[in-house]
C-alpha cells in the first residue's frame, strides 16, 4: 500500500495536490481546513474519509505517513513544525513563510533527520526540464543573456467585475505581498534551476489599483555568478493575456537560442528543435512531478531538489526585491 497523506487546506490548489498524490501511488486519507463546508465538499468529491477543522487535530489523530501543507502561508511554519514534531515527512506549499525572517527562524529549528521539502512546482514543468536538458547537453553553449516575463489578466476585473485570481483565491485582494511573493517567486526559482544562483542588482514594483493591497507588477535585474544579465518581469493586469500565469522566456547562448512562448518551446541554431506541449494542465502535471520527486527521495533517502536550503535562496531574492523596490522616502528625494 502507498503512503497515507494528510492534506492541510481544501482551497483552490487542493485538487491539484490530491490528483498528484494519486498519480504517485499515494492516497490522501485525511483533510483539514477551518472552513468545514469547503473541507466536506473536497472530501466528498475525492472520497476522503477523515475531515478535521484543524491540522493539529489531524496530526494528533495519527493514521497518516506524510503531511502536505497547502494552507495559507501564515500557518505554513506552525503546521510544518507540528508535522515534523510528530515524526512525519512534510511537503509545504510555497512561499514557505510570509517573510524571510520567519523562514530562517524555521530553518534553525529543523533537525538533521527531519524530512522537509517546499512544494515549488514551476521548475518541474515539462518545458523547463527540457530546457535544462538542452543546456546540460551543450546545445545552448555559454549563456549570454536571459529574459523571463509573466503576463496575465489575473487581477483585471472582467465584464462582471470579478478578478479571476481573486475569484480562485480571495486572499489575493488584501495580500500585501502579491506578484513577487505569490507569482514571480516561481520565475526566480525556475531561473535559479536553469542558470544557477543569482545576485539581485535592482528591482521595481508597482501598486496600480486601489482595490488591490499588494503590488501587481514588478521588474527585476539580476546576474548569474559569471555576471550574465538576467531580466525578470511580471504583470497581473496585462490586457489581452491569459487569466492564469503565462511565461515567455528567451535564453541566448553561444551555440543556440531558446524561446518559450507559453506551451511552445523552440531551440534555434545549428540543431533546431520545436516542441508543442499542447493544452494539457501544466500546473497539474508539474504538481504531480513535484510530488513524485518527493516520494522518490523519501524512498531513496536522497536530497530534495527544492529542500529548505534551496528554498531559502529563492526567498532571499524575493525579500531583496521588496527591499530594493520600496518607495524612496520624500525626504531622501532630490
Amino acid at each position: 500500500m502507498g503512503l497515507k497523506v494528510g492534506l492541510s487546506g481544501a482551497g483552490f490548489i487542493a485538487p491539484v495536490h490530491i490528483e498528484g498524490w494519486r498519480r504517485a501511488g499515494a492516497d490522501v486519507v485525511a483533510i483539514a481546513d477551518p472552513d468545514l463546508a469547503r473541507a466536506h465538499f473536497t472530501a466528498d468529491h475525492y472520497q476522503i474519509g477523515k475531515i478535521y477543522s484543524d491540522a493539529g487535530a489531524m496530526i494528533d489523530a495519527g493514521g497518516i505517513d506524510v503531511l502536505d501543507v497547502a494552507a495559507p502561508r501564515q500557518v505554513h511554519i506552525e503546521q510544518s513544525l507540528a508535522g515534523l514534531a510528530a515524526g512525519l515527512p512534510v511537503i509545504c506549499q510555497k512561499p514557505l513563510a510570509p517573510s524571510l525572517a520567519e523562514a530562517e527562524a524555521f530553518a534553525q529549528k529543523l533537525g538533521p533527520d527531519d524530512r522537509f521539502m517546499v512544494h515549488e512546482n514551476w521548475r518541474f514543468r515539462q518545458p523547463y526540464r527540457q530546457i535544462r536538458q538542452w543546456i546540460d547537453q551543450g546545445l545552448v553553449g555559454d549563456i549570454r543573456h536571459v529574459s523571463m516575463a509573466m503576463r496575465s489578466t489575473a487581477m483585471l476585473p472582467d465584464e462582471t467585475g470579478l478578478r479571476p485570481a481573486a475569484g480562485r483565491q480571495p486572499f489575493m485582494l488584501k495580500e500585501p505581498r502579491l506578484v513577487l511573493a505569490e507569482v514571480l517567486i516561481h520565475n526566480i526559482d525556475t531561473l535559479r534551476f536553469l542558470v544557477g544562483d543569482l545576485s539581485l542588482i535592482a528591482a521595481r514594483a508597482a501598486r496600480v489599483d486601489p482595490e488591490i493591497t499588494g503590488e501587481t507588477s514588478a521588474t527585476l535585474y539580476a546576474e548569474t555568478a559569471d555576471a550574465t544579465p538576467v531580466m525578470i518581469s511580471g504583470d497581473m493586469t496585462a490586457h489581452g493575456t491569459p487569466n492564469g500565469a503565462s511565461d515567455w522566456l528567451e535564453l541566448l547562448g553561444s551555440k543556440g537560442r531558446v524561446t518559450l512562448e507559453n506551451t511552445v518551446l523552440r531551440l534555434h541554431g545549428p540543431q533546431p528543435h520545436e516542441i508543442h506541449f499542447g493544452t494539457g494542465n501544466l500546473l497539474a502535471e508539474a504538481a504531480a512531478a513535484t510530488i513524485a520527486h518527493f516520494v522518490e527521495q523519501l524512498e531513496s533517502g536522497g536530497a530534495f531538489e527544492t529542500g529548505l536550503e534551496d528554498s531559502l535562496k529563492t526567498l532571499r531574492l524575493v525579500e531583496q526585491a521588496y527591499d530594493l523596490s520600496a518607495p524612496i522616502p520624500e525626504a531622501a528625494r532630490p
